[in-house]
Formats: structure tokens, sequence, C-alpha cells
């Protein structure tokens, strides 16, 4: 069995305990007097840039009280609700660590990371309470602080001017201070909280014990968190206080934990918390406690149990059931279960499921649904005979299975699409191994009362290697990425779907050179058409296009260098868009080993700008699919001279990027695809472009 875990590799802050024995303080204590010696002895210098690439939660609660080397007049610790915390004398010196202490790796602060503090305040005041501050080496200004003024809780932070992107001695006259808040009752009822602040450019949002609250009414801020905020030399972190005896924190202090790169706040959030929170949140106090009192209510479906089948009928109608196993919070409707809310999951294992047998190799694969049918997946087969029986399968009882062959001509890809309440299949036909190949290839449409799909339209194409569906304006449009006529120039065509016809007909032309893909996206209420130009028959180093809508027609608006690109995949991560290029082939060393590359769209200059380069072997497509909060990418990888490649799944982390989290033995592969059963079972599916026999496999989630 193919097994492979990232459960290690996901930030640990969820594991850290809340309270530190006195061994553990003192293991902090030497780790951060060998930290201090180190930069003693460092003569001052200033260190060379460094990428910022700390993925380890900080502690910055424990690192500021060992840094005061046994002096601890002015702090108590004491325990409320069986829970230890800090108190500091208001009057009493002050606590605090050197930031360069904390950033080992970089010597500007991460433009990406989250805040985690836990804490106790009985009642408000009008003044400010700072919970924790960075201060500039001046000692005065802020870079950035977490405050709390009656029963709001303001994240500040500097941009622009001194300590931004270079020197930080002082804070210039140009720096503007940036305030995201909000307002809660609770931060001030006397008990224990934990907020959790995550930082991404322009995007800010708090989470207060599990409940996510969004900055601003969940709009951008007007100035983004500095992606260089220099914390190199004498920056330093104060906790409770701004550095003066004025505007200290009167409250409990609990922990002060700062991960770069990523929201933590899933991993914060513990399955069981997550019901308590949720019915908090949503019931008055009286409620809340009669329904965590009231085992008939709620149901708890333990891992263990976790296939027991309840009965939801009239009879329980409003009955919750909390299943640990899926992570799901359920509702009795009367006569089935509605799911609520789920947990965050995580993504664990990915294990082989099943073989998904094909009539000969394939070269893509498409998943969809019909609605009141189910799941079906097309496969698009490339056999020795023109005329070769691609398949259609229907997930029944736990796996694909036949379900309606459908005759194809050297297929290369499906596309599902609906017009209104109708659903068409569009299959790309390349025709013969001839690169000037012309064929039809073809339009179907599910028939209702035969259950099956029946043609509908011919579509003349030369080498056509895929299909893209989109509407604009209320009309229905299907591309066509031609690769090939007479030379490998060609011409791609845009159809648009006429209601008299009831067929697509010819709208507008695109000038392609060895077209492979189309992909379309919104930005706004902006439309893009991105195409992967591959091969011209000298050389695969071109420029891709990326088209925009205007007025009534694709006109050019960025071109993309790329080396044999094959795919196009656009996606979007906590409100940014992004668009992934696969690079098949280089013809000049004659390689597969080409990288690939991650673009992201930059709003102010409406342009795709390089992000990252990601090392591919025979790249033919990206598939982007989440999990919990979590993003990936998977590449199919087709290999090279290699009789095993590696497909590899890539996790988003933030200011870090994509970081290769799962390797995957697999044959040459040509797609990926990913689906979600009825169950909530996670899989993966793939093309084996040299046999018959392409794999499925599960993401195992906890």
């Amino acid at each position: 069995m193919l097994k492979s875990s990232s459960r290690n590799q996901d930030h640990p802050a969820s594991s850290r305990s809340n309270i530190y024995t006195r061994q553990h303080r003192q293991l902090v204590k030497i780790c951060f007097i060998i930290l201090t010696a180190a930069m003693v002895t460092s003569t001052g210098a200033k260190p060379l840039a460094r990428l910022c690439t700390d993925t380890e939660p900080i502690d910055i609660l424990a690192l500021s009280i060992a840094s005061s080397s046994g002096q601890m007049n002015g702090m108590e610790v004491v325990n409320v609700d069986d829970k230890r915390g800090y108190r500091f004398d208001p009057e009493a010196r002050l606590f605090g660590v050197d930031a360069a202490a904390m950033m080992t790796k970089c010597q500007f602060f991460p433009s990406e990371f989250s805040l985690v503090v836990s804490f106790l305040k009985d009642g408000p005041r009008n003044s400010n309470e700072y919970l924790l501050t960075l201060l500039a080496p001046d000692r005065r200004s802020i870079l950035l602080g977490v405050r709390l003024q009656r029963e709001v809780l303001s994240f500040d932070y500097l941009t622009g001017g001194g300590g931004v992107g270079g020197s930080a001695t002082t804070a210039a006259a140009t720096t503007t201070m940036s305030t995201a808040s909000f307002r809660d009752e609770k931060l001030i009822d006397g008990k224990w909280h934990t907020i959790t602040i995550a930082v991404a450019g322009k995007y800010i949002t708090f989470s207060l014990d599990c409940v996510h609250y969004k900055a601003v009414e969940g709009e951008k801020m007007k100035n983004a968190f500095p992606s260089k905020l220099a914390v190199y030399p004498n920056s330093k972190f104060h906790i409770a206080s701004r550095r003066s005896r004025r505007n200290r924190f009167t409250g409990l202090l609990s922990q002060i934990y700062m991960v770069p790169g990523a929201d933590i706040s899933s991993a914060e959030c513990s399955s069981t918390s997550f019901f308590d929170h949720l019915i908090a949140s949503v019931l008055p106090t009286s409620a809340a406690n009669k329904l965590s009192n009231d085992a008939q209510f709620l149901t708890y479906i333990d891992k263990e149990d976790g296939e027991r089948a309840l009965a939801c009928d009239v009879k329980n109608r409003g009955q919750l059931v909390y299943r640990e196993k899926m992570g799901g919070l359920e509702m009795c409707g009367g006569e089935k279960w509605k799911k609520l809310a789920t947990t965050n999951e995580k993504l664990d294992y990915v294990v082989e499921y099943s073989d998904l047998t094909t009539k000969s190799k394939s070269l893509d694969v498409e998943v969809f649904e019909l609605p009141g049918h189910g799941l079906f997946l097309a496969s698009a087969n490339q056999g020795r005979d023109k005329n070769m029986n691609s398949t259609i399968f229907k997930w029944r009882e736990g796996r694909f299975q036949p379900y309606q062959n459908i005759t194809t001509d050297n297929a290369r890809h499906w596309k599902h699409f609906n017009i209104g309440t109708e659903h068409f299949l569009a299959v790309a036909n390349h025709g013969s191994d001839d690169e000037a190949a012309e064929a039809q290839s073809k339009l179907y449409r599910w028939k209702e009362d035969q259950k099956r799909f029946v043609l509908h339209q011919y579509i003349r194409t030369f080498s056509a290697r895929c299909f893209e569906s989109f509407r604009i304006d209320g009309k229905t449009y299907l591309v066509v990425a031609n690769y090939a006529k007479n030379d490998h120039k060609g011409m791609s065509w845009i159809f648009v779907w006429d209601e008299d016809e009831r067929a697509f007909i010819k709208y507008q032309p695109l000038d392609t050179v060895g077209a492979y893909d189309f992909e379309y996206f919104k930005v706004g209420s902006e439309h893009y058409l991105a195409l992967a130009n591959s091969f011209n028959g000298v050389t695969t180093n071109l420029h891709s296009v990326i088209y925009r809508w205007r007025s009534s027609s694709f006109i050019p608006h960025q071109y993309i260098e790329t080396i044999g690109a094959t795919d196009m995949e656009h996606f979007k991560i906590d409100g940014v868009n992004y668009l992934a290029i696969a690079n098949y082939y280089d013809h000049g060393p004659k390689s597969n080993q080409v990288n690939s590359t991650i673009y992201r769209y930059r709003e102010r200059k409406k342009l795709f700008e390089k992000l990252q380069d990601i090392p591919t072997n025979g790249a033919l497509d990206f598939e982007f699919f989440t999990v919990g909060s979590d993003s990936f990418l998977i590449a199919a990888s087709s290999g090279d001279t290699s009789k095993h490649p590696i497909s590899e799944i890539y996790r988003w982390q933030g200011v870090e990027g994509f970081v290769s989290v799962h390797k995957i033995p697999t044959h040459p592969c040509a797609d990926w695809e990913s689906f979600t059963t009825e169950q909530g079972q996670r899989f993966l599916v793939s093309a084996n472009s040299e046999n018959r026999h392409s794999k499925i496999l599960q993401l195992l989630t906890y």
C-alpha cells in the first residue's frame, strides 16, 4: 500500500501546553542565552539577508520571561479556573525580548503570520492597555501592537518610513499607523479567552475562541502589512506594555505565540472545543447551559463508533449529532441529516484506494455531478485504432463502475458544463497521429428519459487538445484549443450558443501556436481567458497569452514566457488570485526537467507577477484543491527517462509559497482530478498515459 504522511509538518502550536514548568522555563532561558551569545560574538556586523522561512511557533511570552534572568520582581503567577496565568505589576520592571533573538532566519518580520494570545480581563477601562508591542530601536515608535480598550481589541502596525524595508533606527514622519479591530463584550467578562490574529498582506482576520470575525467588515485594509518590516538590530518585543508605566495591561496573560507563514486558528481549535464554542456563540447562556447538560438533545459519536447509523425522522427532528470521525455537526431535519458545520480538517495520509481500468491509456479525466443521479467520471482514452471507445463511469458502491461507452477518435479532453438545466459533455478529438489532423470533436447532451448522453453536435477541430466553457452576460461560450493546422501556427475558435439553432456557432478566432489549454476565470468583474502555447515546430520557448474581455470580445492583455506550456490552473487563496502554469518540455536541451511556475495577480497593476518556480518532470497538469482551510496543488508528472515518476502534492504555506508535503510514486500521469463523495470522502484520480490502469487515491484527514 502506498502511504505518505504530512502530520509532522503541521505547526505544532496546538499541542503546546499553556503551563510552563520550571524545567521548561530553564530550557527556554538556556536557548535564549545561547542565541544572545551568538549575537554578541557576531561583532555587530549586519547579517546577510535571508529568506523569511521560520515556520516554528515562537513563544514570545516564555522568551520574555526567560530573558529576565531570574529577576521576577513585578510578576505574579496565579491560577484561575485551573489555568495558569501571569499578572504584571504596572509599577515594576518591564518584560521583553529582542526581536532578533526570535527571528533567527530573517532580518525582517514575516509579512504573513498569526499571533495567538490567551488572556483574562475583568471589566473595562477607558485607556488603551497593550498586551504586546514591537518597538523600533528608538524605544518609542510602535511597529506592531495588540491593545484592548474597553470591549474593543485592536491590532496596529506601521507602514512606510523607518523600520520598513530598510533602516529601523527611527520612524519617519512619512509613516502611517494602520489599525484593524473588532468589538465583543466577552473580551472583558473575567473569563479566559484566546484571540488569533491572522495577517496576510491587506487581509487581517480575528478569531475569538474559535469563532471568526473579519476586520473592517471583511474589507481589505487600505495599507497592507509591510512585506519588509525590519527588526534587526535592537527592535524589541514588550509584553503587557508599550515600554512605559502608562497603558499597561492589568489582566492576566497565559500565552503569546507568533507563527510565521500560516493562520493556525484551525490548529488551535480542537474538535471538542468547536462544539462548545458553536453552542456558546449561537445560543443564549441559559439555553447553552441547558443544551450542554441535555444528553438526549446531543449525540456524540466518537471515532471508534463512527459507522453507527442514527435514524432521522419526524420523531427526532432537531436532534443534533456530532461525528468525531467526520468532524461534522449535523441536525435532523425530519427526513435526513443536514450538516450544520465542520471542524477544520487537516490532510493526514494519502493512500491507494482502487484502480480505474479504462479501455486504453488515458490522457484526461473529468469528474462531474448530475443532480439526482450522482457522481460521474469521463475518461479520455487514446487507443491504437482510430475509433476507440472512451468510458463514462458512475460512482456506485464506493467505486467508479462503467456506465456508458462513447466512440471517440484519439480523445484528449472532456469538458462538462450546463446551459440552464441541460447538461453537456464536450470531447476534444485529436484525430490521427498526424499533427495536422482534422477531426470531428463532439458535443453530447444528457437525455433524461434514456439516462444517457446522446450526440448533439459535431465541431470541426484540428488536433484538438481541450475545450473550455464559460458564461458572460448571460451567454454561454465554448472555446477549443487547436494544436495545429498544416503547421503549428493554427487558429483556435470561440463558439457561442445560439438559442434558435440550439447549437454552438463560430464567434471569435484566436491566433495560437501549438495551443494546449484554455482556462477561463474572473477577477472581480473582469473576465479573463488564459492560453497555453506549447510548440511552434522549432522551440517550446514561447509566449503564452492572457486575454481580457473587452466590450464583446477577448483581446490580448498579458504575455507570459513559458516552456512547452500544457496547463493553466487558476485558483484563489484568501481572496488573492493565482495562476499555475505547467511546463512540459524544453526543446533546446531535449529535457522534461523543466520548472513550472506560479503567478500572483496584482490588483493595482492588473497583471500576474511571478511568485514561485516549482521543479517538475514533464508536467502536463496542475490540480488545485482544499482540505479544511489548507490549500494544495498536485502536479501531474509524465516522467522523463525515469521508470517511476513522482507526482508531488504542494501545500500553501503563506510567505513560503507552496511547499512539497507528499511525494507519490505514480505511473506516467497526464491529469489529476479531485472530488468529494456525498459521504464526505475525499479522493484524487489520475489519468495513466502509459497503460489502462489509472489510480484513485484517498485523502485521509484528521
